[in-house]
């Protein structure tokens, strides 16, 4: 299925990403393997505990 988003602003993603790749490779594989290893629970509630907008217990309905 294709992304929604349109190519620039992927492409503007994928320059964002390699920027912070370039500056902080060590933190940049650390944070893609945690994605790795938890692509399970979904990359929008690991993205929603990432910013602060939700907890755990709130993903769960129960917070």
């Amino acid at each position: 299925m294709p992304a929604i988003a349109t190519l620039e602003e992927l492409k503007a993603v994928e320059f964002d990403l390699q920027q912070i790749q370039e500056s902080s490779p060590q933190e940049y594989a650390a944070f893609a393997a945690l994605l790795k290893k938890h692509r399970k629970i979904g990359y929008k509630n690991i993205c929603k505990m990432l910013l602060g907008e939700a907890t755990p217990e709130k993903l769960k309905g129960m917070g």
